[in-house]
């Protein structure tokens, strides 16, 4: 196990840098579709499945990708030095939201005290929601990664080590056959602009290979 670690060490050097790649890519009204399916397959390539896809509202929702530690090296993909101890320090995981939005769209804070109702989901009676396909003006693709840690309800650690923490058990709970086995609550705590822009510069990447 030591020298495993101290290998992972001597390797942190060959992590992923800064990325300088742009904050959102522009879209031609005629290019939506080419661009739509190069984001997918650029998600994918990077352990970020798509696991909802929306061409007409314009959005692509992937699975978590879980953070690659210290002893994981063949798991760290485009993980920074400082990203590789937060994920062995804390359990992590990553997921990407592709959205594709009118060009110049700026968000406005919303104005007044009445709850937010939040996006038209598929299937909602609650309007007709965004229909990029039928808009003729170009459109931005902008993409949000959000880091989610891991916490274990019932966790008692030592003050001075981890490896020996346990979990209490919920005798309430216990022998239910209908309560979940992992009881593992995941909380955002952070979002990952420099994955955004990679994801960005690397779907660009991808458009123009396909057009040469």
């Amino acid at each position: 196990m030591g020298a495993a670690v101290v290998a992972a060490l001597a390797a942190l050097g060959g992590c992923a840098t800064e990325s300088k790649g742009p904050d959102f890519l522009p879209v031609t009204h005629g290019q939506y579709e080419r661009v739509f399916d190069a984001a997918c397959e650029v998600a994918r390539a990077e352990g970020l499945v798509p696991e909802i896809t929306d061409r007409r509202a314009g959005s692509i929702e992937t699975q978590p990708r879980a953070a690659g530690s210290l002893i994981e090296p063949w798991a760290w993909q485009d993980l920074t030095a400082s990203e590789v101890v937060e994920g062995t320090f804390g359990f992590e995981r990553r997921r990407a939201r592709f959205e594709f939005v009118p060009a110049g769209f700026r968000p406005v804070p919303p104005e007044g005290t009445s709850p937010l109702a939040g996006p038209v989901l598929p299937g909602s009676s609650r309007g007709s929601g965004a229909d990029v396909m039928q808009s003729q003006g170009d459109l931005e693709l902008r993409v949000s990664v959000s880091v989610e840690r891991q916490f274990r309800p019932g966790y008692q650690g030592p003050a001075y080590t981890r490896s020996l923490g346990t979990f209490a058990t919920d005798v309430t709970v216990k022998d239910d056959p209908r309560a979940p086995r992992d009881r593992s609550l995941w909380t955002p705590i952070a979002r990952d602009e420099r994955l955004e822009r990679i994801l960005l510069e690397r779907i660009a990447a991808r458009l123009t290979a396909q057009a040469e």
